[in-house]
Order: C-alpha cells, then structure tokens, then sequence
C-alpha cells in the first residue's frame, strides 16, 4: 500500500511511517522543519496546495495554537486525496466536544468550547464523504511526548476533573494503518479505555508532586469518548494507561 503522511515528523506522524514501513508499505512523509525519521522524505507545508501519489492520506498535521494550518492544512489534504483518488483518513481530537454530556459517541453533537476545538470542527467539516475522521484523546507512550514532558516539569498544575481518554501512541497508530486497509467512512472515535482527569494522567506518567486544581472556565471538563465501535471493528488492541 502507498500511505502518504502529513506530519510525518510529529509525535504520531513519524510513529504511522515507523509502523507502515515495517510492515512493507511504501510510505511518504511530509517534512516542514525537521526531517521524518521514517519514510521517504518530501518537503511540504500543508498550508499550501500539494498533489500526493498514494493509496491513502493520513492526515495528522496540525499545529495547536494555527488554526490557519488546521483549517488550510485539511482542505488541502483534501483536495489532493481527491484529485489523486485516494483514501483519506483525518485526524481530529475529542475536545471537538463541550465536555457536560460525556462519554461522547460518534452520534453526539459536536460542541467545541476553545479555539482549537472550534479550529479541528471546521476542519471536520471541509472533508469529502467518503473520509473517516479519527477523533482520538491525548497521546502517551514515548519519551518525546507532550504528556511525558509535563508529567516531568515542576510547578505545573494537573485539572483535576478535566477528564480525557488518553491513547498510546503506538496503539492508535497500528490502528491507523489497519483502518487505512478499511473500506469505512464517517466518524469514528478511537481512544484509550481508561477516562482519567489531567492530575491523574501526569501520576500515571511518573509525576512525582504535580498539584492539582479544578479546571478554569472556558475549557471543556469531560470528554471521554466512547470507542466502542473501533473495539468491535479493529482487531488492533488499545491498551488501558492504567494497566
């Protein structure tokens, strides 16, 4: 299969090209800055239209704070699975959610309460039909992680009823490459099993005295996400954090 990879140098980007090109693909993956360490190399800034020659895009390209590269960034991976006839599969996040009616399914209407999530919903909103759109969580499991290196800074506070469903980065992307062999489209939720608050993520992370507070107004509070249907799809298993 030819995966074509944008983010490819990012925290999940590099792990799909690591696993895609173990197990015999042809993957490309996109370089903005640093070079993917996994892959066939290609220079591209999503914010800018690119042509792809693949079987499947893998959209994970993002930028937190950018909601210029969120937005442009997926009309362009769009665009270019849909001139190339590819599948495409976009990678969007459970804070697509206001957090008061968890735990969301894919049926849930979306409610983002923060410039990102408002930023990944319209990005949701420009794919073509036949897309699939993998809403997931946090991501843990490498040294280099984002939740690994707060876990381990001092004087940083931990929500406390900020509850998410963290995934190892490893399981969502096995799952990634698994759905891309699939014929299936729409929404599908694909988080970890296990709803823990922001305080009890950075303990499980090896925190050693994190300090707690309630979550602030304006950010959402509770959006475990219910992936019960990628359990009865994926043969791929999503290990719990607290196992």
């Amino acid at each position: 299969m030819r995966i074509f990879v944008t983010g490819g140098a990012g925290y999940l980007g590099s792990e799909v090209s690591r696993l895609g090109v173990e197990a015999g693909h042809d993957v490309v993956a996109t370089q903005l800055q640093r070079p993917p360490p996994y892959g066939r190399a290609v220079e591209l800034d999503v914010r800018e239209p690119f042509t792809v020659d693949a079987d499947v895009v893998v959209h994970t390209a993002y930028v937190m704070g950018d909601a210029d590269t969120i937005v442009r960034g997926t009309r362009n991976a769009a665009d270019a699975a849909t001139r190339a006839g590819a599948r495409l599969i976009h990678l969007s996040t459970d804070l697509v959610f206001d957090g008061e009616h968890a735990p969301y399914t894919e049926e849930d209407e979306a409610r983002p309460v923060s410039d990102y999530g408002r930023a990944k919903l319209e990005a949701e909103r420009l794919l073509p039909p036949d897309a699939l759109v993998v809403r997931t969580s946090l991501l843990y499991g490498k040294p280099d992680g984002a939740q690994e290196a707060l876990a381990a800074r001092d004087g940083v506070v931990f929500h406390t009823d900020e509850i998410r469903t963290p995934i190892h980065v490893s399981d969502l992307a096995a799952a990634l490459l698994e759905l891309a062999a699939l014929e299936v489209t729409g929404f599908l939720h694909v988080a970890g099993p296990d709803a823990v608050s922001r305080l009890e993520l950075a303990l499980l992370l090896g925190a050693r005295d994190p300090k707690g507070a309630p979550t602030p107004p304006g950010r959402a509070r509770n959006v475990a996400l219910d992936s019960s249907c990628a359990v009865a799809l994926l043969s791929t298993k999503i290990r719990g954090i607290k196992r």
